[in-house]
């Protein structure tokens, strides 16, 4: 204490010489420059005695602790948080339609003579879509039908013959062959000329509409896509890594960032095998439309969690504070006083970090006032519920 004392009385007697020691003289008090610059070196040797002043106060303070100056650090506080800790991981995925989209189109081919629906029109299962026209076949149906009845008559006459044994049985037999195979392609142009209708082959809402009123569809050519947007599912690629850590029937939330909404599904499928390129594999899950804003190829995002623990210390990471040594710590408050607790970080997910050691779960933590306050510092608790709103 002596010697600081002494150091300080010695920087005054330097500093002061250094200013040209005892002042002016009479002559030097008549010239105004000199006065003005006699001023400006008195100014500077005050500055630099504030200065080294200030640098012996703190040194004082760090070696006599008798010397502090008492002080109250106002704060606020909350309990140690004892609770189960959940990590996710987050991965994109993709909404698409459960049902494959289907396409209504006519089996036998033929110009579009009606287009009954239009896009994104909602249709049933069987509902008719479109008509086409069949000309053709219902020309050939007609010709068939002449023929059919004179082979009818052909036969008829050598059954006749043949009953009366009359004529050969090759030509009875050749008549009743002409008249089955007549008899049948009358059936499949019948059959043919009854799918002039197209009908929806789901229920669902009209995608894209291929073909219009009055162009020419061949067969099996596609007019109308149906999708059924009440079915859908989101499909994500998950990293290799995570295989463990889902499974068939376990809960994810999903998170659409587009709609700003949520919802949790279950995993009803996972792959079986592991993309090569990328190292992944593919999870799928039903999801519900909510009222049609969840459509297909909207984005989502899938939490899965991959860490859990009960009862362990979680804290706010906005607690959490690191000195100069690297350390990571907390100010708790105790007896009054604010004590430093070094800690061992683990895992931290959204704003939240699971401890590994420093605390039991009985502590106090110090919310606001944590960063000014010191070890050893004298602290005034304010309430624990303003502290929670911290």
């Amino acid at each position: 204490m002596k010697t600081l004392k002494y150091s300080f009385v010695a920087l005054m007697a330097l500093s002061l010489a250094a200013c040209g020691g005892g002042g002016t003289n009479a002559e030097q008090m008549k010239d105004p420059s000199k006065i003005r610059q006699a001023i400006q070196t008195k100014k500077e040797a005050i500055k630099t005695l504030e200065g080294e002043l200030a640098q012996l106060q703190k040194r004082l303070g760090e070696v006599d602790t008798t010397a502090r100056p008492e002080k109250f650090v106002d704060i606020t506080t909350q309990s140690v948080q004892k609770k189960t800790f959940s990590h996710y991981v987050e991965v994109q995925g993709n909404i698409a339609t459960a049902q494959e989209p289907a396409f209504a189109s006519s089996e036998t081919g033929g110009r579009i003579t009606e287009l009954l629906v239009r896009e994104d029109q909602y249709v049933k299962k069987g509902d008719l879509v479109a008509k086409v026209d069949v000309e053709s076949i219902r020309k050939s149906l007609e010709e068939l039908k002449a023929s059919l009845k004179l082979a009818q008559d052909m036969y008829d006459r050598q059954k006749k013959l043949w009953e009366q044994k009359i004529g050969s049985e090759v030509q009875f037999l050749q008549a009743e062959s002409q008249v089955e195979q007549l008899t049948k392609s009358k059936e499949r142009l019948e059959f043919e000329l009854s799918k002039t209708n197209v009908y929806a082959p789901i229920s669902g809402y009209v995608e894209q509409v291929m073909l219009k009123a009055g162009e020419f569809a061949g067969p099996g050519t596609p007019i109308i896509q149906v999708l059924n947007t009440n079915d859908l599912k989101v499909i994500a690629q998950v990293p290799e890594n995570l295989l463990g850590k889902v499974k068939v029937g376990d809960k994810v939330e999903l998170f659409f960032p587009a709609l700003g909404e949520s919802q949790s599904v279950r995993v009803n499928e996972v792959s079986r095998s592991i993309n090569s390129t990328n190292r992944t594999f593919a999870i799928e899950a039903a999801v519900a439309s909510q009222g049609g804003l969840v459509k297909p190829n909207l984005m989502a995002t899938i939490k899965i969690k991959d860490f859990e623990a009960e009862d362990v210390v979680v804290v706010d990471n906005n607690l959490i504070l690191q000195d100069v040594d690297g350390n990571n710590y907390l100010m708790l408050a105790q007896n009054g006083l604010a004590k430093k607790r070094i800690i061992e970080l683990g895992r931290s997910y959204q704003n939240e970090t699971m401890l590994e050691s420093g605390l039991q779960g009985d502590e106090t933590l110090i919310v606001k006032g944590a960063r000014q306050a010191i070890d050893g510092d004298k602290v005034k608790v304010l309430s624990k519920a303003t502290a929670q709103k911290n």
